[in-house]
């Protein structure tokens, strides 16, 4: 199976989802017992997820000098001439798992485990089934990469350059919470530095310093010492404070998205951020002191504009209700649609309505029967913020669910 001519390396992401054929899908649903929907969730948040963790390993020069090893591996490229195959679950499939493994412990650490475990609960397949995937799509992506760079003639240095430069491409089609998962790698080396203006890590070879001969004769040189003096403090200084910035950036992202365990009837264990709408539902449900009915907004849940279709890093926030609900199957909600003033009055109305519905047939996809959910689309009938600021009308851009039986 050759590389489709029109998939751009500019996009790894896309350029390795263009090798996730139906018929792929389709093997590797078969292989692990899961179903189709969920298992093309598992395979795409998967191979986004290994490009994450190759570009976090990336941010020292030690991980530089390990991707520049791997890609030269001729084995991780031959699976791409027949994915299908590869993904059936025959003699092919079990060498490239293990290949795949040795791989993920490479890329991951002692988080390998952490991630599967994040891409089922992203998907809502079994984290068995969730590890063998991974597996398989860690030399996929692999082979991907090393062809981008056979491609590109890049070195090791320019394969990570890439790499970085797509990071918030491949974070937000990787399960919520992955970068926390990964946030403790080592601060950057030399030779790399964050672009002020971008924030966007980039390599560069260390330049030697010119050394300035001292003039023989008078007190020349003291205008240039105070100078080099100065621009050295300056440098220190705009450092100190990109650094703070950044460390404040890092502790506020990791209050906000600090992952909890929340165990369901059943056996079943979700990871999901503190405080959250599925963490603060989970919590309603499993407290027999409260009853219903009980209204929660949604959050991480975002459309596309003027659509009813969910952006990708929305969808784990859905797979996360599904379990929710599948663990509590007396439970009835009704899904409640909002817009803020903006447009017609009608087809607000009518976009709220269909986002409502939109997101139970999702839920629907994962199991759950269409007579526990009802829906109900107020359009902009019903703002809880004013209208005349952005911020306003972002509040009421909402989904509610409501609990109306326990």
């Amino acid at each position: 199976m050759a590389l489709p001519q029109t998939i751009r390396f500019d996009s790894l992401l896309s350029a390795a989802k263009a090798y996730l054929t139906p018929d792929v899908v389709r093997n590797a649903s078969v292989m692990t017992g899961e179903s189709e929907t969920a298992t093309r969730q598992a395979m795409q948040g998967g191979v986004a997820s290994v490009f994450a963790g190759l570009t976090n390993m990336v941010s020292t020069s030690e991980g530089v000098s390990t991707l520049g090893n791997l890609i030269r591996k001729p084995a991780f490229g031959k699976i791409l001439n027949n994915v299908s195959s590869a993904f059936s679950g025959g003699t092919e499939t079990s060498s490239l798992m293990d290949s795949g493994h040795n791989l993920l412990g490479t890329i991951f650490g002692s988080h390998a485990s952490g991630v599967a475990d994040m891409l089922a609960s992203f998907s809502g397949i079994s984290s068995s089934s969730s590890g063998r995937l991974m597996a398989m799509l860690a030399p996929l992506a692999m082979g991907v990469l090393g062809k981008h760079a056979a491609a590109s003639g890049l070195n090791p240095t320019g394969v990570a350059n890439s790499l970085i430069e797509q990071r918030d491409e491949f974070a937000a089609a990787a399960p919520a919470g992955l970068s926390n998962l990964l946030s403790d790698r080592a601060p950057s080396p030399v030779g790399i530095h964050v672009a002020p203006e971008t924030d966007v890590y980039r390599y560069e070879t260390p330049v030697a310093t010119a050394r300035i001969p001292e003039r023989p004769t008078g007190m020349r040189w003291w205008p240039l010492l105070l100078i080099g003096l100065a621009l050295l403090l300056f440098g220190f200084f705009r450092n100190i404070g990109r650094r703070a910035r950044e460390v404040g950036r890092q502790v506020a992202t990791t209050t906000q998205n600090a992952l909890s365990s929340i165990p369901l009837p059943g056996g079943t264990n979700i990871l999901v951020p503190a405080g959250s709408f599925n963490y603060n539902l989970a919590r309603f449900l499993a407290d027999g002191s409260q009853t219903a009915p009980q209204t929660f907004v949604f959050d991480h849940l975002n459309f596309e504009t003027d659509s009813t279709q969910l952006t990708a890093d929305s969808q784990s926030t859905v797979t996360n209700l599904s379990q929710i609900l599948s663990a509590y199957p007396t439970t009835q909600v009704q899904l409640s649609g909002h817009t803020d003033n903006t447009g017609a009055a009608d087809a607000n109305q009518r976009l709220s309505l269909d986002r409502a519905n939109a997101v139970k047939q999702l839920l629907v996809d994962r199991g759950i029967a269409a007579d526990r959910i009802t829906t109900t689309g107020y359009g902009q009938d019903r703002p809880i913020a004013p209208n005349d600021t952005e911020e306003g009308r972002a509040r009421n851009r909402r989904l509610e669910l409501t609990v109306t039986q326990k």
